[in-house]
């Protein structure tokens, strides 16, 4: 998936909502590199269009369930499942979303 021109957006809104055929994802900049995850939290659905972003953790604003950003392994919280992050890249000013079992670059 590309999504146009969304490189600049993500400076200055630093959180995308991007509503996908796979369900809502969030867009957002972690240490500069896009990081493409589930918009809602595991645990009970909070928004993580809402979560802090600390030293490379998503913190939900809910519950406080931690995850780390470059891959969605939960380490802290009431949240019992991974967070779903996918692959990620810019292409210019494009971000390319590379799902799973899509062609690279779709």
């Amino acid at each position: 998936m590309r999504v146009e021109g969304l490189r600049d957006r993500l400076a200055e809104e630093g959180v995308v909502r991007l509503d996908t055929a796979r369900g809502p994802y969030v867009a957002r900049l972690a240490g500069g590199r896009p990081v493409v995850h589930g918009a809602l939290c595991p645990h009970r659905g909070g928004p993580l269009e809402d979560a802090y972003l600390v030293e490379g953790m998503l913190i939900c604003s809910w519950h406080r369930s931690t995850f780390r950003a470059g891959d969605g392994r939960a380490v802290y919280g009431p949240a019992c499942a991974d967070l779903d992050v996918v692959p990620a890249r810019f292409d210019g000013d494009d971000l390319v979303v590379e799902w799973p079992g899509e062609p690279s670059g779709a």
